[in-house]
């Protein structure tokens, strides 16, 4: 099994050259934490951590802490990470850590959904949680097509359900860390692809795809660049992904609410407005 590490600012200063010369082979990066409010927040050691583990050949993966509770804020925070991590690379997966009790609030389902959305976004992408959460808050079942890292603090792992990294200790103990760091085993780590994340190149363009946001009134969405045959609505302040810009007019994805503002679905169309495009 190949032995990494898993750090974040907490993990104050850290020499990499001893990290990797005590037989570390991987380190996954905390990339920030992501909410509900458009308040998603970078780790401050996200972008030191990154060059300095590069710079001694230690391979890369990701993750974020997740307080996100609902679609739309998922999609905020979707291309939020992509913003963070444009430009590196990784070798190893990017996961989404659903552990935090705000999350008890969501049932099973909503919360699978969640980590749905979020993994297929990514390339090589997986969810992270401790054995009471994956059995008992998630439908793991429904996650099999993604990585998962499980945090279980042991001589060994569960055999319930396919595990992909093994965080087996928070009292680890790594030359060049002081202090206690996570420990972990990668048992099956290699590419897993979902979707390609979404570039212009992967599209047949330049064009990388961005967010949009509706200004103070209701947006029209429309089947035709003419703009003529509008087929939905959206509502102040929400968000899309971006797609291109087409003669002016703006190609958007966004997601479908019922009366009751649960997510139904997707729609994509045209608007006029630029959305201040990000």
């Amino acid at each position: 099994m190949i032995k990494g590490i898993d750090l974040s600012e907490h993990n104050g200063n850290v020499d990499f050259t001893k990290v990797k010369a005590s037989g570390i082979e991987f380190v996954i990066l905390r990339i920030g934490w992501i909410g509900n409010k458009n308040n998603h927040t970078i780790d401050k050691k996200f972008e030191e951590y990154y060059a300095a583990a590069k710079a001694v050949g230690l391979k890369i993966g990701f993750y974020v802490y997740s307080y996100v509770e609902n679609e739309m804020a998922m999609l905020s925070a979707i291309n939020w990470i992509r913003k963070q991590i444009s430009g590196k690379t990784r070798e190893y997966p990017i996961f989404l850590d659903v552990e935090d009790k705000q999350l008890d609030t969501l049932n099973k389902g909503q919360l699978t959904v969640l980590c749905k959305q979020f993994c297929n976004s990514f390339t090589n992408s997986g969810v992270y949680a401790n054995l009471n959460w994956f059995k008992n808050k998630l439908y793991t079942g429904e996650l099999t097509d993604y990585k998962i890292w499980l945090a279980q603090w042991a001589s060994d792992y569960t055999k319930d359900f396919k595990v992909d990294m093994w965080q087996y200790t928070s009292k680890g103990k790594v030359d060049g860390i002081k202090g206690n760091v996570d420990l972990n085993y990668c048992l099956n780590c290699k590419d897993n692809v979902n979707i390609e994340e979404i570039t212009g190149e992967a599209n047949g363009g330049d064009f990388q795809v961005k967010t949009w946001q509706n200004g103070s009134t209701n947006e029209t969405v429309y089947s035709d660049l003419a703009c003529t045959n509008k087929i939905g609505t959206i509502y102040p302040r929400e968000y899309a992904e971006c797609y291109g810009i087409i003669n002016g007019k703006y190609l958007v994805v966004y997601y479908i609410t019922n009366s009751s503002g649960q997510v139904t679905g997707r729609k994509a169309g045209f608007v006029k407005y630029n959305g201040g495009v990000k």
